[in-house]
């Protein structure tokens, strides 16, 4: 007989970051409601990446966390080199909001990829 694979998702846990992120998304939007003047885009990308860093680090486990960390540390050399080819220069200024959308997104990703951690190995 062959091996079945299956998926083992632990879905309280899950529930608990949907309304983990839930929250976050609300006090984003009611940040932005009573600031409407005053916009730091920058700011919430930065809180995204963290809150999802966080919560993919909490499914992941600490070793298999490090993968999507070094990733993000390539990705971030990556992006200082683009600009440095592009503009002759380094400013953090410029490397910043590029920098924090990226790693939100590259966060968010892995936070989808870490909802399935309990299908890779123990070491």
């Amino acid at each position: 007989m062959g091996k079945e694979c299956s998926v083992t998702i632990n879905y309280q846990r899950t529930l608990l970051q949907v309304l983990i992120i839930l929250i976050f998304i609300g006090v984003k939007y009611l940040s932005s409601r009573f600031a409407q003047g005053k916009k730091h885009p920058t700011f919430w990308w930065a809180l995204t990446a963290i809150l999802f860093w966080l919560l993919a680090w909490w499914n992941f486990g600490l070793y298999w966390s490090a993968y999507p960390v070094a990733v993000w540390m390539v990705l971030a050399l990556v992006l200082i080199v683009i600009q440095l080819v592009h503009n002759h220069e380094f400013l953090y200024r410029r490397y910043w909001p590029p920098f924090w959308r990226g790693s939100a997104w590259l966060a968010i990703i892995s936070f989808g990829l870490s909802l399935f951690a309990g299908m890779l190995p123990l070491v």
